[in-house]
């Protein structure tokens, strides 16, 4: 009997042990970010007869209480806190596990740019699709992929689209003037710089009267902005817009360009676009231009002008209704044999810009359409190639192709002050990563050296139907298991899945108070067990003092 009591208090003693052991880990595991607190749970050993007391204590299982840690705050942008259920999820860079789990928000930034683990397991979430997705609209795959920080902005980007935001004063008055019969003038210099090349237009009809010119777009604007744009080389180029104000037009559909008109239906603004580019050694904007050698152009008596040229038309409420391109026949005459082409494509309503990759940038302008009358303007498909193309300072072909769609239908005419609310593009230069956020539905914008910010990634999260069954692999990781179920898997904020906190991390679940007095109690249960043990040697020895 005595050997039958002492192996019921030797499982309590074990059992204490093993107790005393979990209590140990979770309070050495109290600072620990996202660690999750475990309990032994303890069942009886019985066996037999009705009258059998039983044959002491087993460890049945030792579970994890998954329930929320605090949210602490860290201000460090790399950390992210999951409020809610859900696992973050993690590619195993051992190459064991299909995926890896995690609670741990404590990220870092590769040297490949690739966001992970401080363990070096990179964290998995839905890529940005660059094809589908515009600047205010990102759309992300739905396919599993390592979050590449840097995969947007390893290669420059062209501008292909601007939108321009802007109020005109729609009480200023109107600033165009009529040109003077020109004559000849210098369209180049001795070392190729471009500097006074002008562009002719004559605002209406198939064909112009040299005598008579419409108007001047060179002088003093009524108002001006400009924006800086990129080539497919990452080069920087300064695309100004010049607004003057015309006057007013008798229609919206049927438009007089001569000036003629004398109804206030509507309001004409004329727009000019012209590209600069900065002066290496000076660091001045120049206009660019086509690049001659020494020679002289007859402008045969039409007005000269630098850009390109379209015509706004507002209604009386101030809303823009239309936009037009007025037709024109390019004039220009060189008079020497070095002046090669004619800037200005034949074919009606399109324009390609192209220019190189270098300072010694060229701006060499078509025409563009409103196809849809909305106010956006794209090019044709039409190209000009002058017979020796753009170079670069020391003549070697050096052109890109900078197609710019113009989108101008947010403008507004109110009076009383000109107001620039938003003037965007699209491109971009290589620039490195200096930040990011994250958004509780877990989308990842990234902030870049060259001004760009941009949502790069969504976060994915995964959970699971017994947690507990979750093998632990130390570190806060775990990996599925057959009696875990699949994970079942969506974005923050969405189908019962926990949001993300940025610049925080979760704490240990842990609870010391309730530790200590755990401790305290396993303790007891191991010294009881103890001197069960005792008790049942001094019987024993009772017996043999008969």
């Amino acid at each position: 009997m005595g050997v039958a009591y002492d192996l019921t208090a030797l499982s309590g003693i074990n059992g204490a042990s093993q107790g005393m052991a979990v209590i140990s880990n979770n309070l050495a595991n109290a600072q620990t970010f996202a660690f999750k607190s475990s309990r032994a749970e303890f069942a009886d050993i019985f066996s037999g007869a009705q009258t059998n007391p039983g044959r002491g204590v087993r460890v049945n299982a030792i579970t994890q209480d998954f329930s929320q840690g605090a949210v602490m705050q860290t201000g460090r942008e790399l950390d992210m806190a999951i409020d809610g259920e859900g696992f973050f999820i993690l590619e195993d860079q051992s190459g064991k596990y299909p995926q890896l789990y995690t609670r741990n928000g404590s990220f870092k930034v590769d040297k490949d740019g690739y966001l992970t683990t401080q363990d070096g397991n990179k964290v998995l979430g839905y890529l940005r699709n660059d094809a589908l997705s515009t600047e205010t609209n990102p759309v992300f795959d739905t396919a599993l992929n390592p979050i590449d920080l840097d995969e947007l902005n390893k290669t420059p980007r062209a501008t292909d689209e601007m939108q321009f935001d802007i109020n005109l004063d729609g009480e200023a008055t109107p600033n165009l003037v009529n040109g003077a019969d020109p004559n000849n003038i210098a369209v180049g210099d001795s070392v190729g710089d471009t500097d006074n090349l002008k562009k002719l237009i004559a605002p209406k009809g198939d064909s112009i009267n040299p005598g008579t010119p419409n108007g001047s777009y060179n002088g003093f604007p009524d108002f001006s902005t400009n924006k800086i744009v990129y080539d497919s080389l990452g080069g920087e180029h300064r695309l100004t817009a010049n607004y003057y104000k015309r006057g007013v037009v008798s229609s919206a559909s049927d438009l007089d360009l001569d000036g003629d008109a004398n109804n206030d239906k509507y309001t004409s603004w004329i727009v000019q676009y012209t590209m600069e580019d900065k002066d290496p050694a000076t660091g001045e904007w120049k206009t660019s231009g086509w690049r001659y050698d020494p020679a002289s152009a007859d402008l045969n008596g039409a007005t000269a002008d630098s850009g390109q040229v379209f015509e706004l038309i507002f209604d009386t409420n101030g809303k823009l209704v239309r936009t037009y391109m007025p037709d024109y026949t390019n004039v220009q005459g060189p008079t020497d044999s070095n002046a090669n082409g004619t800037p200005d494509d034949p074919l009606p309503h399109t324009s390609w810009v192209d220019v190189t990759g270098n300072p010694a940038m060229q701006w060499i302008v078509g025409k563009w359409q409103d196809t849809g009358g909305d106010g956006v303007y794209t090019p044709g498909t039409d190209t000009f190639t002058p017979s020796t193309g753009a170079t670069d300072p020391l003549g070697n072909p050096k052109a890109t192709t900078l197609e710019i769609k113009l989108d101008v239908s947010p403008m507004t005419m109110y009076s009383g002050t000109y107001n620039v609310r938003g003037v965007t593009q699209n491109g971009y230069k290589v620039g490195d990563l200096v930040g990011l956020s994250t958004g509780r539905d877990g989308v990842i914008e990234a902030r870049y050296s060259n001004g760009r910010s941009v949502p790069v990634a969504k976060l994915a999260l995964a959970n699971f139907t017994d947690k507990n069954a979750l093998e632990k692999l130390g570190g806060q990781t775990y990996a599925e298991t057959y009696q875990s179920g699949p994970p079942s898997m969506s974005s923050p904020s969405q189908n019962g899945f926990g949001s993300l906190v940025s610049g925080a991390i979760e704490s240990s679940n842990v609870d010391v108070a309730n530790e200590l007095v755990n401790l305290i109690q396993t303790q007891r249960m191991y010294q009881a067990s103890a001197q069960v043990i005792s008790t049942s040697k001094q019987l024993t020895q009772t017996i043999l003092n008969l």
